[in-house]
């Protein structure tokens, strides 16, 4: 149970309006959403940086970037909401999905911009900053707003793990947990 306790329904409207952006119809919007919407204030902040439109970059490109930042971040709720509802539609396999969550990644399993991606990840929360031939190896295989994009997804995804952490948000039912604990 949430450290904060959701909103329920009747929502009010600026809400509701915005889970209608959000949520696929019919799906009942996350703890996670209902938490944070406790403030509206809170709300929106988190919406205005949240990155939920489409950006320049795939949804599979997204997608190894916030399962593996959630993974690593220990965040059992949001990167089972993302292998959940977007691994299939990102085409990321089981054992995919599980390396993302793995110590260190199988190359193998990769393409090499999706090994960049997950190298860039790793880099920018272990030390927060990419050394020279980290940023080129990202150059190499993604223009300047992809970059920046790339970037945002690890901070905000990072915050959506505290956010997750503090809350003591329960796993959505229905959604995996992390297959390894302690990346």
């Amino acid at each position: 149970m949430s450290r904060i306790k959701p909103l329920e329904a009747p929502f009010p409207d600026w809400f509701a309006e915005a889970m209608a952006k959000v949520m696929p119809p019919g799906v009942p919007p996350l703890a996670l959403f209902r938490s944070i919407a406790t403030s509206e204030r809170a709300w929106t902040k988190f919406s205005a940086g949240s990155l939920l439109d489409k950006g320049p970059l795939s949804l599979r490109q997204r997608e190894v970037v916030i399962d593996r930042t959630t993974a690593r971040c220990g965040c059992d709720y949001e990167w089972g909401i993302h292998a959940a509802l977007f691994a299939r539609r990102a085409d990321l396999s089981e054992a995919q999905l599980a390396d993302s969550a793995a110590e260190s990644i199988d190359p193998g399993l990769w393409a090499d911009d999706e090994i960049v991606l997950l190298a860039t990840t790793d880099a920018l929360l272990d030390r927060k900053r990419l050394e020279d031939a980290e940023f080129d190896r990202l150059r190499a295989h993604f223009s300047d707003s992809q970059i920046l994009e790339i970037v945002q997804l690890v901070a905000f995804y990072h915050g959506v793990s505290l956010i997750c952490g503090t809350l003591a948000l329960a796993p959505e039912p229905g959604t995996p947990t992390l297959p390894f604990k302690g990346v």
